[in-house]
């Protein structure tokens, strides 16, 4: 099996990556960015033993590449990103419509956020982006059943409700884990939950746009949608809907999007660690090394302290 990459992140003059040189061209293909600066190996604490498979964007030729062909390198050239510029990240929650744009007229129904194209498109990849992730629980789910991924993905895919996916991730996890990997474990299980709120909101609330409040979007739930619907059609009893309705500005989109998407890779990387269990004494000097990276990964650090301090709670 060969590793697919294929680098969307822009490339940066002055900026180290590793790097294989085209089959065909003999141009650098940036794979990864190289925090060391070119100070390590691309192998360093790794086990690698499958072809990177990936395109030359000079040149479009497809090959595979052996990791022993990976080289760190620093960039003379500027490359974009191969995807629209992103949005300013915002750490802002949605906003309150009746406190942040108390004049807002909105008009809400089928087909209104296609005049938020920006706003549409954050929301897409929020909301198509969750498979992706449900993936990567298979394959986590995978390695701590010992099992292989088609049986994996037929007993995930059975369980249809998210709360029973995670007992069944958890059931398998306090089986095989020892205390610490349990800890990090969990610390992703409760950051997933978190994002997978945000996600299902949007997923299934309902959407509607002010004129007064370009780019943005406004969001209500669908329940409070319908109790306003029903409240209407009863004799025009009134059912005060502003009060429920919300702004997401393209920030807050942006940041949940980017969110989920770093979950998937810091999934993965867990998947990987754990996988490491099977290489002896190799494995394990990986793991002890790795184990603090993981802990400090953005939003799963956090996750570990606040399942530290529930657990010193218990036992007092």
């Amino acid at each position: 099996m060969a590793y697919r990459i294929y680098r969307r992140e822009s490339i940066k003059a002055g900026a180290w990556y590793f790097s294989v040189s085209c089959k065909h061209c003999e141009k650098p293909i940036y794979l990864f960015d190289d925090k060391s600066k070119g100070n390590r190996s691309f192998l360093t604490g790794l086990k690698i033993d499958d072809d990177i498979s990936t395109t030359c964007p000079s040149c479009i030729h497809d090959d595979l590449y052996s990791p022993n062909l990976v080289y760190p390198i620093m960039s003379e050239e500027n490359i974009p990103a191969s995807y629209p510029k992103r949005n300013q990240i915002s750490k802002a929650s949605r906003k309150p419509l009746n406190r942040s744009y108390p004049n807002a007229k909105v008009t809400m129904g089928v087909g209104y956020i296609e005049d938020r194209p920006k706003a549409a498109a954050l929301v897409g990849r929020i909301v198509t982006a969750w498979a992706d992730i449900d993936i990567q629980c298979v394959r986590l789910l995978g390695e701590l059943m010992g099992a292989n991924i088609p049986a994996a993905a037929a007993v995930f895919g059975s369980i249809r409700n998210s709360r029973s996916q995670h007992d069944a991730l958890r059931a398998a996890a306090v089986t095989v884990l020892n205390k610490p990997d349990l800890l990090l474990f969990n610390a992703y299980i409760k950051r997933k939950e978190a994002l997978e709120k945000e996600r299902n909101d949007l997923a299934h609330g309902c959407f509607g746009v002010s004129l007064s409040i370009p780019d943005h979007i406004v969001w209500v739930s669908q329940s409070d949608f319908l109790a306003f619907t029903a409240a209407h059609q009863a004799n025009g009893e009134s059912f005060d809907l502003f009060s429920k309705q919300y702004v997401y500005e393209l920030g807050t989109l942006e940041r949940i999007a980017q969110e989920i998407s770093e979950l998937y890779t810091q999934i993965g990387f867990f998947t990987g660690y754990l996988s490491a269990r099977s290489d002896g004494a190799q494995g394990e000097a990986f793991r002890g090394n790795r184990y603090a990276e993981l802990c400090e990964q953005d939003h799963i650090k956090q996750a570990v302290a606040v399942l530290k301090n529930q657990a010193k709670k218990k036992r007092r």
